[in-house]
């Protein structure tokens, strides 16, 4: 009799363990990994805020790139008409990555982190008093993959980061 009631103990808790193994394996594989964007490496800050003065930019349809302008503080972006320099911003033309290493993250459910290399070319042209110059930066970053990165996914911002690499650039005298 005693015997019988270990083992029923025995296999109620085996069946709890299994529960909430299942549970956390199926939570695991719904909630699924998530990205950041990090600079490859360390961000120089700019000498002075809006080193580039007043600007005002001709095409704001261009959301992404007026917003990754904006955040670099390169330039105070300012109204049509209250600045000499106007500012066309061309397409960012991001290069292609390779997503293998994503499977790896996958295949973990997202436990394992991946590292992947982003490239984007950042172009511009600045018109003042009639002359144009274009201006043109390589943003190097790496994108982080994994279940960790969901815990600090709603304090970074893609464009906050590419903002940051664009003015460390600018600081370093990179921006051609």
């Amino acid at each position: 009799m005693a015997v019988a009631r270990c083992v029923r103990q025995t296999l109620r808790i085996a069946a709890i363990l299994a529960v909430v193994a299942l549970s956390v394996a199926s939570a695991l594989f719904l909630i699924g990994p998530t990205s950041n964007l990090y600079p490859v490496a360390p961000l120089q800050p700019l000498a002075v805020q809006f080193p580039g003065g007043k600007a005002c930019v001709r095409n704001p349809e261009l959301a992404d790139e007026l917003a990754i302008l904006e955040s670099s503080r390169i330039f105070e972006i300012v109204p049509a008409g209250q600045a000499r320099k106007v500012i066309t911003l061309h397409p960012r033309e991001d290069l292609p990555v390779c997503g293998t290493p994503i499977l790896f993250t996958w295949f973990t459910f997202g436990v394992a982190s991946t590292k992947i290399p982003i490239e984007s070319t950042f172009s511009f042209t600045v018109v003042e008093n009639g002359v144009a110059s274009k201006h043109q930066c390589v943003l190097q970053g790496e994108r982080r993959v994994s279940r960790l990165e969901r815990l600090y996914s709603p304090f970074r911002s893609d464009v906050r980061t590419w903002g940051g690499i664009l003015a460390s650039e600018y600081a370093a005298g990179r921006v051609r």
